[in-house]
């Protein structure tokens, strides 16, 4: 796995060994960050951030700051080692990596550098509608992040489009399929 595109380019990042992270796969990370478009000054919040890696890409493309919110420590050791390789390769983003469960958002929404433009999310399959649910429904949380765009990665098996539609506190929802990979994006009301 590595950047794909700005300062840190072709850089090699650090994953974990086996199934426990489900990196996004690299033809649907540059189909998104292309339609994106510019990210230079721009805030990112990473919610099970794993290896850090959509944060880190957006970092390289000229993100002002990005955190990396993940509360697996093994995954945090991985996290850390990224954001130095992609520091060491002239990244001058500011890099926050924070070991909480993003359902805690009141307990790390302080020391974030300010309101985020984009917020990544891409929490294990399994809970991934459930966790979607508890966190557009934490009053903190929408609070905070009123005016960002989310982006969801979705659960690859079928329907599970459904769990995500007709949610009050995004406007603008959409699917977007970029290979195999679904992201839900909207902007939080």
């Amino acid at each position: 796995m590595n950047i794909i595109s700005g300062t840190a380019r072709n850089l090699q990042l650090a994953d974990l060994p086996g199934m426990e992270v489900r990196p996004t796969a690299g033809r649907a990370r540059k189909a998104l960050f292309d339609s994106l478009g510019d990210l230079t000054g721009c805030g990112i919040l990473d919610l099970c951030a794993g290896s850090g890696a959509l944060a880190l890409e957006s970092a390289s493309r000229g993100a002002a700051w990005a955190a990396m919110v993940e509360k697996n420590p093994a995954h945090i050791d991985c996290i850390r080692e990224n954001c130095r390789r992609v520091a060491a390769a002239g990244c001058t983003a500011q890099l926050l990596v924070m070991e909480f469960d993003m359902l805690h958002f009141h307990r790390y929404s302080s020391r974030l550098p300010g309101q985020p433009q984009f917020i990544f999310a891409d929490p294990p399959y399994a809970n991934s509608a459930e966790l979607f649910h508890r966190l557009i429904s934490d009053e903190t949380f929408i609070n905070f992040c009123h005016n960002s765009r989310i982006i969801w990665e979705l659960p690859d098996t079928p329907g599970a489009m459904g769990e995500f539609i007709n949610i009050p506190a995004v406007t603008g929802m959409q699917f977007r399929r970029f290979g195999k990979t679904i992201f839900l994006t909207g902007t939080i009301k």
